[in-house]
This record gives C-alpha cells, sequence and structure tokens, in this order.
C-alpha cells in the first residue's frame, strides 16, 4: 500500500490585486462619433433602442422593406420605419436605411433551387429587374421612402445581399444587380443630392462579384461598400477584404468600406448563420470583440455593425424537416458546411439581448465596454518594426511560442492614436474562441518609446475591469518600451494610459463568477513555466 505526503513551510501566495476601477460607460447621446452599430431587432421597438443608447453605438441599420410598406399597390405604410428613425435619432443614433425586398405585387416568386430550400431560407419574389412595369414600382416606392426622410435619413443602403439567392430572389447577377443600384442610386440623388449611396450589401466578400457590379457604375454614384461576414472566426475576413480593397481602389478611390451586419451565435440552436462549435455566451463575447478589432483595424472598415441585438422568435418552434437522405438525417438538413443555416424557425441566437427576458448577454456588456473606451478620434496607426510580441509562456495554447510563426497560432496586435497622442494597444491569439480560458498565456510587448504611457493599465473589455501594470523597460538602444509579462488570451486585452481611461469605482458589467476569464485576469501576471 502507498500512501502519499505533501507538506510545504512556503506561505500561500497572496491575493491577486483588485482592479483600479471599471469602465464608466458612455450612452449613445455622451459620444460624438465612433465606427460602432447594432441592428436594434426586427420591429425596432422604443424599448430597444434604449438598449442600444445604453450600449453608446452611433449606428443602427433599418430596413425599408418594399412588400411590408407596400403591401397594396400605390399605398405605402412607413409608420413602423418613420418610429424607428424617429427614435434612433431622439438617442444620438444615426440609421441607415436599406431599401430592399422583391414586390409579389410585381414580380413572381420563382421555384426553390433544391428540395427544402424554402424551409430554410423562405420564399421571395424576384428583384424588379424583369420588366418596366415592376422597375417602374420599385422606383415609385424609392421616390417615397427618400422623400418621407428627407432631412433624417442620409445614407441608402441598395437591397440586401444581392450576392444571395434567397434574398435576390432568383439566381444572382452581379450586372443586373449594379444596373439596379445605377438607376436607384439616381432617383435617391434627384430627392438628396448630399445623400450618401451605399450599395454591395454582400453576403460574405465576394470579390469578383463586387468587380461586375462596379463596371455598371459609370457615373461613380456609390460611395460606401457594405458586406456580411459571417464566419466561425471574424479574422478569416482579413485576406479577403485585401482583394475587395483592390477593387474598390482600382474603380473609385474614394470608395469608403463598411461591415454593415454580422454576429455569432451564443447557443447552437439558432437561426440563420451557425458557425461551428463551440458555441457559448463567452465565446460569443469574445467573438464580437474579436470582430470589432478585425474591422476597424486590419480591414480600415469605416463602421462596424453587430448583428443583432434582441430577436423575437418563438423559443419553442420546431423547425420542419424534408424526408431527406439517411446522411441528411444523420448530420443535419441541409448538408452541413462552415456555418450554413440549419434552422429558419425559433430565435436567433446572435442577440445580444436574450428571449424574450431582454437580459444582456456578457457580450452586451463586452460591446458597451468597447463603446466606452474607443471612437471616433481613435484612428489605427500601421505597426512598425518597434511594435512587436513575443510568447514567453503558452499557458493552455499548446503549441504557440516563437517556433510556430503561422496564423492562427500567432498573436494578434492592432494599435490606436488619437491626434492628442493617446495610444490604445489591443492584442489577442486568433484560435476558436473557448467559454473558459483558465491558464492564458503570457507575452513580451514592445512599443515605440514615442507611445510613451504615463500610467500604464491593461483594460478587459469583458467585464470592464481596469487593472495596474508594471511600468515598461527601456530596450537597449532606446528605441522602444518593453512590458515584460502581459497575459494573453482568445479575445482583445487592451494596453492604455489610465489617463485615457474613463473610470468608475464600482463594477457595471456581470459579477466575475458571470465571466470566468475576468475572474482569474487579476492573478495571471504570476511567474509561469517559460517557452524553452
Amino acid at each position: 500500500m502507498l500512501a502519499f505526503t505533501v507538506s510545504s513551510t512556503a506561505s500561500p501566495p497572496p491575493p491577486p490585486p483588485k482592479p483600479l476601477g471599471w469602465l464608466a460607460p458612455r450612452d449613445s447621446l455622451r459620444i460624438a462619433a465612433s465606427p460602432w452599430g447594432v441592428q436594434a431587432g426586427d420591429d425596432e421597438r422604443p424599448d430597444l433602442l434604449d438598449r442600444a443608447q445604453a450600449l453608446g453605438v452611433k449606428w443602427t441599420r433599418l430596413l425599408a422593406s418594399w412588400p411590408a410598406i407596400e403591401s397594396a399597390r400605390g399605398r405605402y405604410d412607413f409608420a413602423v420605419l418613420d418610429q424607428a428613425v424617429t427614435d434612433a435619432l431622439a438617442r444620438g443614433i444615426t440609421p441607415f436605411v436599406c431599401l430592399t425586398g422583391g414586390n409579389a405585387l410585381y414580380s413572381p416568386t420563382l421555384p426553390p433551387p433544391e428540395p427544402g430550400w424554402h424551409l430554410i431560407y423562405g420564399e421571395r419574389p424576384a428583384p424588379p429587374i424583369g420588366g418596366a412595369r415592376a422597375l417602374a414600382a420599385w422606383l415609385r416606392f424609392v421616390d417615397a421612402a427618400v422623400a418621407r426622410f428627407a432631412g433624417r435619413v442620409f445614407h441608402w443602403e441598395i437591397w440586401n445581399e444581392p450576392n444571395h439567392r434567397a434574398y435576390w430572389g432568383q439566381p444572382p447577377d452581379a450586372a443586373d444587380y449594379g444596373r439596379l443600384v445605377g438607376v436607384t442610386a439616381e432617383r435617391i440623388r434627384a430627392r438628396a443630392p448630399d445623400a450618401k449611396i451605399v450599395a454591395g450589401s454582400l453576403a460574405g466578400l465576394d470579390p469578383e462579384f463586387l468587380a461586375r457590379v462596379l463596371a455598371e457604375d459609370a457615373g461613380r454614384q456609390i460611395d460606401v461598400i457594405s458586406f456580411h461576414h459571417y464566419a466561425s472566426l471574424p479574422e478569416a475576413r482579413i485576406q479577403l477584404a485585401d482583394d475587395i480593397w483592390h477593387v474598390m481602389r482600382a474603380h473609385d478611390p474614394r470608395l469608403v468600406l463598411w461591415q454593415g451586419e454580422c454576429g455569432f451565435p451564443s447557443h447552437s440552436s439558432t437561426t440563420d448563420f451557425r458557425g461551428t462549435s463551440p458555441w457559448g455566451l463567452m465565446v460569443q463575447a469574445k467573438w464580437l470583440l474579436r470582430q470589432a478589432f478585425v474591422d476597424t483595424y486590419f480591414l480600415r472598415a469605416a463602421l462596424s455593425s453587430y448583428f443583432k441585438l434582441y430577436d423575437g422568435g418563438d423559443r419553442a418552434a420546431v423547425q420542419p424537416r424534408g424526408k431527406g437522405r439517411a446522411i441528411d438525417r444523420l448530420l443535419g438538413f441541409p448538408a452541413p458546411a462552415e456555418g450554413r443555416r440549419v434552422r429558419r424557425d425559433g430565435v436567433n441566437e446572435k442577440c445580444l439581448l436574450a428571449n424574450p427576458t431582454l437580459a444582456p448577454k456578457p457580450a452586451f456588456f463586452a460591446y458597451r465596454n468597447l463603446c466606452a473606451l474607443i471612437d471616433a478620434r481613435h484612428v489605427p496607426v500601421e505597426i512598425g518594426a518597434r511594435t512587436a510580441l513575443r510568447v514567453t509562456a503558452a499557458g493552455q495554447f499548446a503549441g504557440i511560442g516563437a517556433h510556430d510563426d503561422a496564423y492562427p497560432s500567432q498573436p494578434l496586435v492592432v494599435a490606436y492614436r488619437t491626434a492628442a497622442g493617446a495610444t490604445l494597444v489591443a492584442w489577442w491569439l486568433p484560435w476558436h474562441p473557448q467559454e473558459y480560458i483558465l491558464r492564458p498565456a503570457q507575452i513580451a510587448l514592445s512599443l515605440p518609446v514615442e507611445w510613451e504611457l504615463a500610467e500604464p493599465v491593461l483594460v478587459n473589455l469583458l467585464d470592464g475591469s481596469v487593472h495596474a501594470v508594471p511600468r515598461p523597460r527601456r530596450a537597449t538602444g532606446g528605441a522602444s518600451w518593453v512590458f515584460a509579462s502581459l497575459p494573453l488570451y482568445d479575445f482583445p486585452l487592451v494596453l492604455a494610459d489610465r489617463a485615457d481611461v474613463p473610470l468608475v469605482a464600482s463594477p457595471t458589467s456581470p459579477p466575475d463568477d458571470a465571466v470566468p476569464d475576468a475572474a482569474i485576469l487579476s492573478s495571471v501576471l504570476q511567474p509561469q513555466t517559460p517557452i524553452a
């Protein structure tokens, strides 16, 4: 019989230091401008826009659905949209309105492209390009919408995801969409010469489709290209966006890029885009933060809008299924692909407020913290040779280090500065987000000496806590500051100057036991085993 006795005279480690404070929330009326937006829900109720204001977003996307507004020929009901625009503006939020949707009063509904398609994607009429009557009716609708919102709406998006069969209403054709954009933009500008025309609204990032659309923009009427790139990792869009920018610059250097709609579900049983596992409340919050930095830094998007705030679907709804093949019954319907939707009925769990209680999810608080910290004053700056990040301890991220020099095992680092010289630096490991990280990695971070932080602090955007960090040392040669021991997670941490971080004494987000990674953040500066 073996017996083991463990004894030690060592004292227990001291308790981790408490945070210096927590980020002070700023609602939309207290922020002059920012790139952050949210789609506030299907019916744009005032109480939902109250929540959007509490987030601190400055943009919201509203849908002007042609078939919903013109359900009888020649009669337009703008009441719901009118109220949403009014409520958004009163809360300091700028609406951009998407004119979209084929109308069965003027266009046929075509057969689905495959069995079971309608169960997952629904059925929509064809776009108004099949004849003069449908196009004329569409342009009358556009005239009515622009006239109704004159002086209140200045950004008009033309159609939703025209490169997706379900939303275009027939097999996508870039030239047809480009021509629709052209005639629609002319009608908008005739009534609102200062309007900004938003086009693309791409499902994903499709450079070839966009190039064919822009070939129809002979009058250079488009101001903004928007996209919706749903993927399990937001970093998947970085390389594709480089191709999109090449197309945009070749056509018109004035063009601006917007990420107009995207999110990730907190639960696996969700309508629309589902992604791949893991799912979870913290997974969603981490994904949201990563998307925000990817969009505004790597993609240079002027707007990053999260989809969405709330969904009023029926959680008890049962999704109808076709008979399908044996393999479909085993692996899902339709057959699985990265992110392909498997439910149309139920709740869209990408929302930031729980259904039906409206209780904020952790992602709501994470977004609110981001909006409080970063606004339009913060401009991305290039990462030069004097900005370097080196992994010094792998934690539970098995295998990362100097020997593993490829994505996704290399951390990403981004930097923003204000005209006044305030610096913000964020970093994360672009692995699939996990619900729990019990042993974060550690890094050494070098920054240019001119980015001096008088009192550096570490900001955890998950719970808003702000922590003291040791002063950096001056690198040999004096060109860089080196922070020798900082934590590395699968979500962005931010290094900033305390003077640039608005603080309150008490937490305004969920307690630590609801945000597991936040609960251990203040203790991660403890020594770990270095990488050999």
